[in-house]
């Protein structure tokens, strides 16, 4: 509700004055992990099933839209550098990285 939702900012806002010129992200969210009961308290039950009642009525599932991967556009010269460096299949010849040990 509005009220505890209220009461809540306000304890939040006593922290946030006592840590002032601190860095408090992380004390304020460990604040509120060890007090959720106290804040809690006075909040009904029926309105924290309806609202897991609405999230689960909610949408439907739509299935998320992928977006498509543009290739890489080679020019004719690298195209050819490719080719030339690879077999049909775009892999390297065999023995490609050997080192001449007669040399």
């Amino acid at each position: 509700s509005s009220a505890i939702k209220q009461s809540i900012l306000d304890k939040l806002m006593v922290e946030v004055e006592a840590n002032l010129g601190t860095a408090m992200t992380y004390t304020l969210f460990e604040y509120a992990k060890d007090n959720k009961e106290v804040f809690m308290e006075n909040q009904p039950v029926n309105t924290v099933t309806s609202v897991s009642n609405s999230i689960s009525i909610g949408t439907p599932d739509v299935p998320p839209s992928k977006k498509k991967e543009k290739k890489e556009q080679l020019s004719k010269t690298q195209k050819r550098k490719l080719a030339d460096k690879t077999d049909n299949k775009g892999e390297l010849p065999r023995g490609w990285n050997w080192v001449d040990v007669i040399k």
